[in-house]
């Protein structure tokens, strides 16, 4: 039976759970360039930033250290997917906005659709080759992760290391969440999502040790995910703008030629003005729905559920 994970050295945890996160990423690679896999992506990301952050939370209790250019490269390749990605949801959001919705909106959509739809196509098409070099990166980190366990056989407890890793997080996210004070500053609304995700991924590999945490990440999900909502809100706000902008000056610019060429044109309002009206105002409350319920879970009974979670967590992890 293997020990349990508080007793394991941080050296072979590590190393399993690199080589798990790599065989993941392995496993959706191929399905990135599917067509009839529209999640083969998002879960090739997901892995490349679980180990992103494996390697942040633990690399620095190595005597040995892991090359500084593998990390790099690492980054390097997960951002490299966000442009393709962020299309592809952006395009999956107005889609679904579509059903149901006012003649106006219709239209816009329509006009916003054809031309979100060539650029997923066009990043799509470069993608292939910005993450050609992760079947070599993948081999560097196998052989780098192997390496570090060897020449680090002495390393500390994985409990002992991970307990102090959630506990800075945990001082970290609760800094972050006293820090909110509403949509005025975006930046505060941002950090508690991404110190979120780091304390669910620290979380994961120990699920099957104890109920406690698999009542932890449940905790921790319901704060991610409206986080979550709310991020994807702000930031599609900044690109629904972007877009009513270039809509406006491409109508602009019709209507001006058609000045220029025909006799008697006429002065008339962008074509989709009204619709683009009528998607913001729908999204800007729909926003300020997802800010609301944010700021009543930082200051409710669910924020003292999480942190006790989190307390219990710890202890457990130092045995």
């Amino acid at each position: 039976m293997a020990k349990p994970l508080v007793r394991r050295r941080l050296g072979t945890v590590f190393e399993a759970t690199t080589i798990e996160l790599l065989d993941e990423a392995c496993r959706a690679f191929p399905r990135i360039q599917d067509p009839q896999d529209s999640e083969g992506l998002h879960d090739f990301r997901v892995a490349l930033r679980r180990l992103r952050s494996l390697f942040k939370d633990y690399i620095g209790y190595f005597p040995a250290r892991a090359p500084r250019k593998l990390v790099t490269d690492l980054r390097d390749l997960a951002r490299s997917t966000n442009t393709a990605r962020d299309a592809e949801v952006m395009l999956a959001w107005l889609e679904s906005q579509a059903e149901g919705a006012p003649a106006a909106e219709r239209g816009a959509i329509a006009w916003w659709k054809e031309r979100l739809s060539a650029q997923v196509g066009e990043e799509y098409a470069v993608l292939e080759g910005r993450v050609a070099s992760f079947p070599l990166l993948d081999n560097r980190l196998r052989s780098a992760v192997k390496s570090l366990r060897k020449e680090s056989s002495k390393t500390p407890r994985f409990g002992a290391v991970s307990a102090e890793v959630l506990e800075h997080l945990t001082e970290q996210l609760g800094e972050e969440l006293s820090a909110m004070r509403g949509r005025e500053d975006e930046n505060a609304l941002h950090r508690p999502r991404i110190t979120g995700k780091r304390i669910r991924y620290l979380l994961r590999p120990w699920r099957k040790e104890s109920e406690l945490f698999e009542r932890t990440e449940a905790s921790m999900k319901a704060f991610q995910d409206a986080f979550g909502d709310l991020h994807d809100d702000l930031v599609r706000a900044e690109v629904l703008r972007t877009t009513v902008h270039q809509h406006v000056w491409e109508e602009t610019e019709l209507r001006l030629e058609a000045a220029v060429s025909t006799s008697g044109a006429r002065a008339m309002a962008p074509r989709h003005l009204r619709g683009f009206m009528g998607l913001v105002a729908q999204h800007e409350q729909h926003t300020e729905n997802n800010l609301q319920r944010v700021m009543a879970l930082v200051k409710g009974p669910n924020r003292q559920q999480l942190d006790t979670c989190l307390a219990e967590a710890v202890a457990y992890m130092r045995g």
